[in-house]
């Protein structure tokens, strides 16, 4: 896995071959999600009045929404854990 530098003003490029295989050119926009420690980063569309584009990006990040709630109930059980044996061994 190739690495890629973050600019001073915090700007990143997508690589071309990332790009052209996802299909992103200039103009389109695209989110950053934060997933646990990991960022990422999806395609939203191109600016225009034609939201069918974004509809359907909506509705495949919705799709995702039940893994990261999976990990959500995961990491409070950890915590909880954790605070638990934290405050017993006090």
């Amino acid at each position: 896995m190739r690495t890629y530098q973050v600019t001073r003003k915090m700007q990143i490029t997508i690589p071309k071959k990332l790009a052209r295989n996802l299909s992103i050119e200039p103009g389109d926009a695209v989110v950053f999600d934060e997933v646990g420690r990991d960022l990422v980063v999806k395609k939203v569309g191109r600016k225009s009045k034609d939201y069918t584009e974004l509809r359907r990006s909506i509705e495949l990040f919705a799709q995702d929404i039940p893994k990261v709630r999976k990990y959500v109930k995961f990491a409070e059980r950890s915590m909880v854990e954790n605070l638990s044996r934290h405050i017993r061994s006090k």
